[in-house]
This record gives structure tokens, C-alpha cells and sequence, in this order.
């Protein structure tokens, strides 16, 4: 048996060795050139990786309030944002589908769950399959595309927009939606891809939980059952971290969580009954947290339509397409509706039934600087600097955080900026 005093020698100079290695992997992985569309990209054991995961719903104040330790992980291990803004309207396509391409749903299109095209003539909704998968709907360039284009494979499991060829170009593996699918199957299949062989291993994981979302629109988001679903997708999230944690590539995996937007409660006497101040026979209308129509081109039926609305809404104001906000960056999308009606948070646009029910649980669309409409960006693992808290930062800035952090070229014409999220790469 060795003498103490030599083992104590020997694990000293293991350690120092393990943490020269580390700091060198460190600065090799920091210090390497991005790949251009025409340079040979590295090789796939070069390659950093980066599990992006969305929490559908979660509100930017939801993880400390609720019992979300395996959040806490990647807070203390790396970075947390006070909050995540997200863009207008506040919906959970437009806001997945800008997060991942760097652009506001005005510029790539996707403008809410369901709106009509008056150029295309045709209504697109994320309950409608062929829409979802029409990539003629789809503009800009998501980051698994931006992959894919330059060598590097990458993998969904759900995603809006991931089940259509953008740009000719899907996902190396992906899944087409089943809200059904368990968290824990969701989870072990991101883990299945990473644990495949080199060549065929994606570099780019995205991962999307809806759980928290459906209880807050269920029971509210003060409600207990919303903690719960907070508890019940970050066990999810404890899950994956312990199955990257014995993964060979433990090492080089980037972790960043998000989520689309936050939640309101509704006002039980909060609805707003449309066809009260105006008739809608002949107007397509796209109705909710913001509320869209469309007139066919009658601009007279649409000023009469404006006047009245402006006169008789309470807890709503009505825009046309040219006036509203330029902060919110529909700049003119025909398919954001001839008049918008954007209404107070906990308010809804309806159209009358046979009888008015009570408003309950909660709801998001309301406009962006909210902070009840904003959600949560944190990020953890060799590419990310351990910055504590850092400042709210808006979801179009996190497109081109995911490309520096992948070493790709990113799409031009971006309206995030890298220099947002550029203090906290190493």
C-alpha cells in the first residue's frame, strides 16, 4: 500500500492536470473559427452542442416561486435573465417561431396561431396539419436550417415549424406533434440521438414542454396547479441533465431553456363581446388576447368599423394595420389583419353565443412589454461564462446567441444582435 503522504501527491497532481485540460479545452473551443458557407466546416468532434428546450407558459417569476431545483442548476451554473420579452402578439407559434430564426412575426410571417393571408386567400392555424406543414407559409431561416446547410445535423422533438421543409431543408430527425407523448419519452429521445455514433449525432437538440402552459390556461397562473406543472417539467429537465451528465460528450453540451411568453389571469367579466359594436357577417376575423379583421378590401366597411370601435370599446383599443406600434414591428403584414384589437391584459375579444359564460383561468397575447407576458431565458454549459443574473433581453436575440454558440455562419438580415448575449460567451 502507498503512503498517505503519496496518494495525496498523486490526486494533487491528477487534479491539476483534469483542470489544465479543461481550461485548455476551454480556450481551443473559444478560440475556433466560425464556419462560412463555403469553409470546409469542422468535424463533428470539434463541434460544441446545444440543447435548446421550451417551456410553453413559463412565466419569467414562475421557477423561483416554485419549487424548480434542477432550474436553479443551470441559474447557478451559468446565466439567468431577468426575463425573456417576447414578441407581438405574445402567441406561442409566432414567439417559438421567432425565437429560433432571429426575426419578428411580422417579418417571418407567422403573425399568430391562426390569421388569414389576403394575398394566398387561405387561413393558416396551428390545429390545421398541411398549414403546419406548408413551408410556403414559413419565412426566415431557423437555426436547424442554418445547421443543416452548413454540415451539422440537428434534431427536434416538436417545434413549431420543425415538421415543414423550409427552405427545402427539415431537421435530421425530428417529431411531428403528439401532445399526448410523456415528458420522460420526450426527454430520453433527445438522449437517444445524442448517444448516437459521431457521424450520425446531431449537434442541435430542441425540446418543447407544454404542461405549465395548459394549467395556467386552465386554472390561472397564481394557482397551485401551475407550481405543480412547474415541479413536473423541471423533474423533466432533472432528467436530462443526469442523462447528459454520463453521456462521453458531457463536456461540450450547452444547455438553454426559454420560454414563448408569460401568463395573465382573466378577468371573470373580462370578455369583450364584438359583434356588440359591429357586425361581423362578411368579415373574417381572427379572435382572442388580440383580435384581427380582415374586409376583403371594402375600405369603407372598415373605416365605419374603426369609427364604431374606437367609440364603443372598453378595455381594448383598436388600430389600423398602418398605426400600430413600430416597437411591436408588424411594419404593415397584411396578414396581422385590416384593423388589430389589442386589449388589456386579463380581457379577451369574443363573439357571442347563446350565453356569456365567466371568463376564468389565464391567457396571453397582450402586448409585449407586459411582465406578465414574459417568460424566462437562462443557459449553462462550456460556451456560457457563469454571469449570474443578466438583464431582460428581447427572444429575437436569441437566434444568433445559438449560431455563435454552434461556431455557424448566421442568416443575414437579422433583427436580433449578438452583441445582447455576446458578454456572457466565452
Amino acid at each position: 500500500m502507498m503512503p498517505s503522504a503519496l496518494l495525496a501527491h498523486r490526486a494533487r497532481h491528477a487534479l491539476r492536470a483534469c483542470a489544465t485540460a479543461a481550461v485548455l479545452a476551454l480556450v481551443l473551443a473559444a478560440c475556433a473559427p466560425r464556419a462560412t458557407p463555403n469553409a470546409q466546416p469542422p468535424s463533428p468532434d470539434d463541434r460544441p452542442y446545444v440543447v435548446l428546450i421550451s417551456f410553453d407558459g413559463v412565466r419569467h417569476d414562475y421557477p423561483e416561486r416554485a419549487h424548480a431545483p434542477n432550474f436553479a442548476r443551470i441559474a447557478k451554473a451559468g446565466v439567468r435573465a431577468r426575463a425573456l420579452v417576447p414578441s407581438f402578439p405574445s402567441k406561442t407559434f409566432p414567439n417559438h417561431y421567432t425565437i429560433v430564426t432571429g426575426l419578428y412575426p411580422g417579418h417571418h410571417g407567422i403573425v399568430n396561431n391562426r390569421f388569414y393571408d389576403p394575398a394566398r386567400n387561405a387561413w393558416y392555424s396551428l390545429s390545421d396539419t398541411l398549414a403546419v406543414r406548408d413551408s410556403s407559409w414559413y419565412g426566415g431561416e431557423p437555426i436547424w436550417v442554418t445547421a443543416e446547410r452548413q454540415g451539422m445535423r440537428s434534431a427536434a422533438y416538436f417545434w413549431p415549424g420543425s415538421e415543414a421543409a423550409i427552405g427545402g431543408v427539415r431537421p435530421s430527425y425530428y417529431k411531428a406533434y403528439d401532445g399526448k407523448v410523456p415528458d420522460t419519452t420526450r426527454v430520453d429521445g433527445a438522449i437517444q440521438w445524442l448517444r448516437l455514433p459521431p457521424e450520425q449525432r446531431p449537434h442541435l437538440v430542441l425540446l418543447y414542454f407544454s404542461d405549465v402552459d395548459d394549467a395556467g390556461h386552465a386554472h390561472g397562473p397564481a394557482s397551485a396547479q401551475v407550481d405543480s406543472a412547474v415541479a413536473t417539467v423541471d423533474r423533466a429537465l432533472g432528467r436530462l441533465l443526469d442523462s447528459l451528465n454520463v453521456l462521453p460528450i458531457r463536456g461540450r453540451v450547452n444547455v438553454v431553456l426559454v420560454s414563448d411568453h408569460g401568463m395573465a389571469p382573466l378577468e371573470p367579466q373580462g370578455a369583450i363581446y364584438l359583434d356588440d359594436l359591429i357586425s361581423l357577417d362578411g368579415v373574417r376575423s381572427s379572435l382572442g388576447e388580440v383580435a384581427s379583421l380582415w374586409f376583403g378590401g371594402d375600405t369603407a366597411r372598415r373605416e365605419a368599423s374603426y369609427a364604431a370601435l374606437t367609440r364603443g370599446l372598453q378595455h381594448a383599443r383598436v388600430y389600423r394595420l398602418s398605426e400600430l406600434p413600430a416597437k411591436w414591428h408588424v411594419d404593415g403584414n397584411r396578414r396581422m389583419g385590416d384593423l388589430v384589437i389589442v386589449p388589456e391584459a386579463g380581457y379577451s375579444v369574443r363573439q357571442r353565443g347563446t350565453a356569456a359564460k365567466p371568463l376564468s383561468g389565464g391567457a396571453h397575447g397582450y402586448a409585449p412589454e407586459l411582465p406578465a407576458m414574459q417568460g424566462i431565458f437562462l443557459a449553462a454549459g462550456p460556451r456560457v461564462k457563469p454571469a449570474g443574473v443578466i438583464p431582460a433581453l428581447e427572444n429575437v436575440d436569441v437566434y444568433p446567441f445559438l449560431a455563435a454558440m454552434l461556431r455557424l455562419q448566421p442568416a443575414p438580415h437579422l433583427d436580433g444582435r449578438l452583441a445582447t448575449l455576446q458578454p456572457i460567451l466565452r
